[in-house]
Parts: C-alpha cells; structure tokens; sequence
C-alpha cells in the first residue's frame, strides 16, 4: 500500500470497525457521557517525529471525547519515562500510550499501570509483550532494515562506505531496525557497500551533530550516512550543507518532510523516508475507547480498518501488534506535497 498525500491528512469523526473470527465489533465516537483521558508519553520533548503522532493523537481525539496529555522527559535515557508513568498511574488515567526508550526497564512500571486498570499501548517501538496491551508500530521492524540498506545503495549508486547515525543505544525501535540490517548484509544484501561505523547521537541535536562530523573526519571515503531517526537526520544534514564534502557524502534515513525540505532544495539530500506518524496516534486513540468499552480484547487475528482514513486497513499480528503502514520516499520530485 502507498501512502498518498490524501492518505496523510488524519479525518475527524473516524469510527474503529474491528472484526474477528465470527465477530464484527464497532466502536462508533464516545458519547458525550463518556470521558477518557489519556497520557502520552514520548520519548523525549522537542521532537517534531513525536509532534506528528501527538497531532495525529489530539485530532481522533476531538470526536471521541477524548483528552490527551502529553508528557516527556527532556532526554531519552533508558528509565527517564518512568517518573511520567508513576504520574499518570497517580491520576488514574484512561490509558498510558508511550515511545519507550527501552524494552525492558520500563516494565515493572508499566505493569503496575495494568494492574491498576489503566489500559497500556506502546506506540512506534515496544517492550516485551506481558509490559502492554498491544503495540502501534509504523512499519514491519522486520522488512525495514532490508528497506534501509537499499535507500543506501540507491543515492550511493550500490558502492562505497557508508555508516548509520542512530538514536539512543537502547531504543528498541531502531535496535530492531539496526539487527535487521545487518541480517540482510549478512545474507549478502549489499555486496558493493561496506557498513563502517553505527553511531549514536541518543536523540540529542548537538550530539547527532558531533557524531556526524566525527564520522566524516575518521572516514574519508565515507559515501553515505543513514540516519534513521528523525533528529540524527536533520542533524547529519545541517553539518553537510554547509561542509565541502556536501554531495560527495550522501545523507538519507527517517525523517520529516517539514524538516528535511530546505536539505533536499539545497541539494545535500536526494532523498529519505518516513510514513505518516499521525496515524499512529490515531490508531491508538480509536483503540482504547474500542478496549474500554470492551468492543474488542487486542489478539492476533483481529482485523479493523478506520473509517474515512484513506484506504487504510490492519490485521492485529503476533503479541497484538499492528503494523500502522508502509514507508514513503520523498525526494525532489514530490516532497512539496506533503506537510508534516
């Protein structure tokens, strides 16, 4: 499935159609009665990936009466949310969806949330699957680290040194994308290029910055950065534009359009992808009232779509994940339509 422009533009008053085997449930708007409040938490502040899905949250939101908080710690460190969580366990929230920082630290805390009642999701990564109810991831983990590799190739035309530039050592999103990556040059995926160096600028702009220059002062030959988080991508980028190496060394990975448009008109970037990260959150918005009013009980299997959003449908996988949608390239030719 592609994801169009249409397709990227969340639709109020969405309605969560979920069938199962000799079942249709369907969680229509919360009625005025109905109040749910939600905390969110990503997993840092100052993050514009995260402020799409909190847009994309706080627009289902509206037509399902429902309030969506957003809180954060200002770095990504492995048990920085879990303050965050304790809180929100406090206030005896609807439900707790968070970008977790780590698969496993999070855990104890998460599980005295359930204990509590309070619905628990993870949203663009996971823990393990007995920490939450069930997982919103944007893309299949497994395929996109096949998919990373041959952006690579492709703006280095299939030869030369490259190196990736990630989050934080313990991310389990990009962790998973790093292992998939490397299974597939280990498979002889790549057989023209060399991954040199992984690096990580934990999320941090300036780190990100510093790591990307130090991967351009230690290899000379280096042909291309991938960057797969949003604020390494934007950082490596803003060191090439305005370094003489600018369009010997490529940049690509996951990024914004908003973010990475003056790169790609300036020529330092030929092109990058992302998928709509709004409709993360709008999936998940749509889950929980479907869970609390016990519409539906998240298992692999259950199939649904949501009404009005584009042609979009999902099937709940192993451990009650779902995989919200393919990525998207943006390049010259078409990133001026879109706008996220």
């Amino acid at each position: 499935m592609k994801i169009t422009k249409k397709a990227l533009v969340p639709v109020l008053g969405m309605s969560l159609i979920l069938t199962g085997i000799g079942a249709s449930l369907v969680s229509q708007s919360a009625s005025a009665a109905t109040k749910y409040t939600v905390t969110y938490i990503p997993k840092n502040l100052g993050n514009p990936y995260f402020d799409a899905i909190v847009n994309g949250f706080k627009k289902s939101a509206k037509s399902l009466n429902m309030t969506v908080k957003v809180v954060a710690p200002a770095a990504a460190g492995a048990t920085d949310q879990i303050p965050f969580i304790e809180a929100a366990i406090q206030q005896k929230v609807t439900a707790i969806a968070i970008s977790p920082n780590d698969a496993n630290a999070l855990c104890p805390t998460l599980k005295r949330a359930m204990k509590a009642g309070i619905i628990v999701l993870t949203v663009n990564g996971d823990t393990t699957a007995n920490c939450r109810q069930a997982s919103i991831t944007p893309v299949d983990f497994a395929k996109l680290g096949d998919y990373l590799v041959n952006q690579t190739s492709k703006v280095i035309g299939g030869k030369g040194e490259w190196a990736f530039l990630s989050a934080t050592s313990t991310a389990p999103d990009q962790n998973a994308w790093l292992k998939s990556s490397q299974a597939f040059i280990d498979g002889g995926g790549a057989p023209g290029m060399t991954l040199v160096a992984t690096v990580y600028g934990d999320d941090a702009p300036e780190k990100s910055a510093t790591e990307a220059q130090a991967l351009l002062a230690k290899y000379p030959n280096l042909k291309a950065i991938n960057a797969p988080t949003t604020v390494g991508i934007a950082a490596a980028a803003q060191v090439l534009s305005t370094s003489p190496l600018k369009g010997k060394v490529q940049v690509t990975g996951l990024g914004t359009p908003d973010q990475m448009r003056q790169y790609v008109k300036d020529g330092t970037v030929k092109s990058f992808s992302l998928w709509d990260p709004g409709l993360e959150g709008s999936i998940a918005a749509n889950l929980i009232v479907a869970m609390k009013t016990k519409k539906v009980t998240p298992k692999a299997g259950v199939k649904f779509k949501i009404a009005g959003l584009g042609t979009g449908s999902w099937t709940m996988g192993k451990d009650a994940v779902i995989i919200a949608g393919p990525p998207q390239e943006f390049d010259a030719t078409n990133i001026d339509n879109f706008h996220f």
